[in-house]
């Protein structure tokens, strides 16, 4: 398995648009791509969304954001991990957590003057939340109502999340 973390341009919904979600948890991830999309245009800058490939194959998508693009319950110092994505024919492989681990290795090495990461996880979404456990990241123990109801916030330092990953950190193009 060779893992790439490919950054895309606000204009690359394309590149990540047949990743394959399972509907009743799309909303988990932030709805449809398109609205993603939408809403990462609309937004202040300092929202980096990236692609996560296996070879040449698309299989995954997060979004990375900092400063006036955090959401309001983040903490200062940190960056924010979100509408994490793997295409559902191939959850259960490891790509989830490369996807974190990726994202924050690419973090570490182009924002040095951030120390930690952060997500949110709907309550009731228990992969999620036991995914963000593996990557390092723990429950502050604060919740937060979001979107489609309470959020559990979960925070680490970069190098927590960086771990041992296996596989390529390049963000070139695929």
């Amino acid at each position: 398995m060779t893992l790439t973390l490919r950054v895309l341009g606000l204009d690359d919904e394309a590149v990540v648009a047949d990743i394959a979600v399972d509907p009743d948890k799309a909303a988990y991830a932030g709805g449809p791509i398109g609205d993603i999309f939408k809403q990462l245009r609309a937004s202040p800058p300092r929202q980096t969304p990236f692609a996560l490939a296996d070879g040449d194959r698309v299989v995954g998508f997060i979004v990375a954001r900092e400063k006036a693009a955090l959401p309001v319950w983040a903490e200062a110092g940190c960056m924010t991990l979100n509408n994490l994505r793997i295409d559902t024919r191939l959850q259960g492989r490891g790509y989830g957590k490369a996807a974190i681990c990726l994202a924050a290795q690419w973090i570490s090495r182009e924002r040095p003057d951030v120390t930690h990461v952060m997500s949110s996880v709907n309550v009731a979404n228990l992969a999620a939340f036991h995914l963000n456990l593996a990557c390092g990241l723990t429950p502050t123990g604060r919740i937060f109502d979001g979107r489609i109801g309470p959020q559990r916030l979960m925070i680490a330092r970069v190098e927590r999340v960086c771990g041992d990953q296996p596989g390529s950190t390049s963000t070139r193009s695929l």
